[in-house]
């Protein structure tokens, strides 16, 4: 897809439902203190198949951080957004892996967005234990976000 310039933004068309919508992908968009943060997560878990974070933004609910790099600065699917109102982690299956959306919060216990968490069973491991195994992992990286302002890129 073609990035357009336009004066301290960049867009990205997209057709949703017929209609030609405008993602904007400003260069705080994607933040790198959070992607900085998935990456450093990622390094430290190889368990991890795939890591990201969702936050709500100034332009809605997007992924502010991925493994997958063109995953940043798409709009958060309903199981990112599920655990930032609800507090409970979803837990859903991507292929042979368990894929695990939890809320996200700052280091003060305030709710900053949503960590996804793809994880591939070990033979014999069970789901409960991939979930807790992801809860952990979230937990590491709430330790290390000072604020959303800081996770957003601020």
């Amino acid at each position: 897809m073609a990035f357009k310039s336009f004066p301290h933004r960049w867009v990205m068309p997209a057709v949703v439902a017929g209609f030609c919508a405008v993602s904007l992908f400003a260069a705080g968009q994607g933040s790198p203190f959070a992607q900085s943060l998935v990456t450093r997560t990622h390094a430290s878990h190889p368990e991890v198949s795939e890591l990201g974070i969702a936050a709500r933004t100034a332009h809605g609910c997007i992924n502010i951080a991925s493994t997958d790099r063109s995953d940043v600065g798409e709009k958060c699917e309903q199981e990112d957004m599920t655990p930032m109102r609800t507090g409970r982690a979803v837990v859903g299956k991507e292929g042979s892996a368990i894929d695990i959306s939890l809320p996200l919060h700052d280091a003060s216990g305030h709710l900053v967005g949503s960590a996804g968490i793809e994880i591939k069973p070990k033979p014999g491991e069970s789901r409960a234990a991939v979930v807790a195994k992801a809860k952990t992992i979230a937990h590491e990286m709430e330790k290390q976000i000072p604020s959303k302002a800081r996770l957003l890129g601020q």
